[in-house]
Parts: C-alpha cells; sequence; structure tokens
C-alpha cells in the first residue's frame, strides 16, 4: 500500500490510457454489426478488452475487419 501511495503520479497516466482505450473499444464494438468484427464473436472480444492497455490495442489492429 504504501508503494502505491508513493508512485501514484507514475501510474496515473498508465491508469487513464487504460481506461480511455478501454472506453474507446466498448464503444467501437457497441456501435459495429457482428459481420464487422472479426469472427463475429462480440463477447469474446469485450473480454480482450478487458486485458489492460494490451488488450485494445489488440482489438483495433485484429478485431475490426476494416
Amino acid at each position: 500500500m504504501e508503494f502505491l501511495r508513493e508512485n501514484i503520479l507514475l501510474l496515473a497516466p498508465l491508469i487513464i490510457l487504460q481506461v480511455v482505450l478501454f472506453i474507446i473499444g466498448i464503444v467501437d464494438l457497441s456501435r459495429r454489426d457482428p459481420q464487422q468484427v472479426r469472427w463475429g464473436i462480440k463477447w469474446a472480444w469485450v473480454l480482450i478488452l478487458l486485458i489492460n492497455i494490451i488488450g485494445p490495442l489488440i482489438y483495433f489492429v485484429f478485431g475490426r475487419k476494416e
């Protein structure tokens, strides 16, 4: 707990980036038809989006068909 208190200013940008990428990914995924999502399995992409910063990046690179 002490480590977190001392380093919160260093972790804050990463946490904000993670939350922003997750929100953008969820909004983008919710607006697409299943045919516009690779493999057509939207719920699986939601689970991938939950994986820290890597999940949204995987979705934006591999999940969308365009």
